[in-house]
């Protein structure tokens, strides 16, 4: 269930890009290529050990409360600092080092993927973590 959910978060770029008409204009050959890569990619998240995964998701709400929670007290600098905190905890992490690999080979097919890294607001400004 967690390594569907997971595909699945992987898999909003490709949606979000289902709409561009680069997208739709892919030919028959393009198009199994994404597919394969899909599938290798789905595949590859099946390898990470559900544990880790499991532990990392405690994290990530452990995480979300103490943002939240300095936000709410209007503790913004600091609610940033733990989200940045976690961001290179994240990096850090053996299951989301592996996740990321298993990315790799869907965008590798798909240069047109865009940039979700780092969200931003429409005139071109990362957003704060309280703003969301």
């Amino acid at each position: 269930m967690r390594n569907l959910f997971i595909t699945t978060l992987l898999l909003i770029p490709v949606a979000a890009i289902a709409e561009n008409d680069a997208f739709k204009n892919m030919d028959k050959a393009q198009m199994q290529r994404v597919m394969q890569q899909m599938k290798a990619m789905q595949n590859c998240v099946k390898s990470i050990e559900k544990a880790d995964l499991q532990v990392f998701e405690a994290q990530a709400k452990q995480m979300n409360a103490e943002v939240k929670s300095l936000c709410a007290a209007g503790k913004r600098d600091a609610a940033m600092a733990r989200a940045m905190d976690f961001g290179k905890e994240v990096a850090a992490n053996k299951a989301m080092q592996k996740m990321k690999e298993c990315g790799e080979g869907v965008s590798e097919a798909m240069p047109l993927l865009p940039d979700v890294a780092e969200p931003q607001n429409p005139n071109g400004k990362s957003r704060h973590v309280c703003d969301h």
